[in-house]
């Protein structure tokens, strides 16, 4: 006998009343095609941690979040053994300013700062940014879900 089992669960109390959010993520930053990788990420977090509920619309929606993506740095962390001037690993942050309204006004806004790290695999490759990016993705979408949880009671 086979049973399936699904991680998410409905969180839906008296304690956690169901709201609607509307997300809108913005990428002011050179990150490129975080905002997707970030978006997702997100909506797993709150799908697994909250009964907040994705509105189609901003109107429907009983909060509104912004996301906007901003200073992004890349600087080498490891270097060659065998040439100090050939970095052979980088490390990556990011930040997200997170802009939460209720009723067309702002009332919660912070910067979370998110990072990652990416080795090259040799001297003449260059290192897969995207492994990098979702990591950085993943550890902002840790961030910003428990902020907006957190406002959201």
């Amino acid at each position: 006998m086979l049973f399936g089992a699904c991680r998410y669960q409905v969180v839906a109390n008296a304690e956690y009343p169901e709201r609607s959010f509307f997300l809108q993520i913005r990428n002011d930053s050179l990150v490129p095609q975080m905002s997707g990788i970030l978006r997702r990420s997100i909506l797993e977090e709150l799908l697994t941690k909250s009964a907040l509920q994705l509105a189609a619309k901003k109107e429907d929606a009983d909060m509104l979040a912004v996301i906007t993506l901003v200073n992004y740095a890349n600087a080498p962390e490891v270097f060659e053994k065998s040439d100090s001037l050939a970095a052979a690993g980088f490390g990556m942050e990011v930040e997200a300013r997170l802009e939460l309204s209720r009723d067309g006004k702002e009332s919660f806004s912070r910067i979370f700062t998110g990072s990652a790290s990416v080795l090259k695999e040799d001297r003449l490759t260059l290192p897969h940014a995207r492994q990098a990016n979702m990591a950085m993705a993943q550890d902002l979408a840790r961030q910003i879900s428990f902020g907006i949880i957190n406002y959201s009671k």
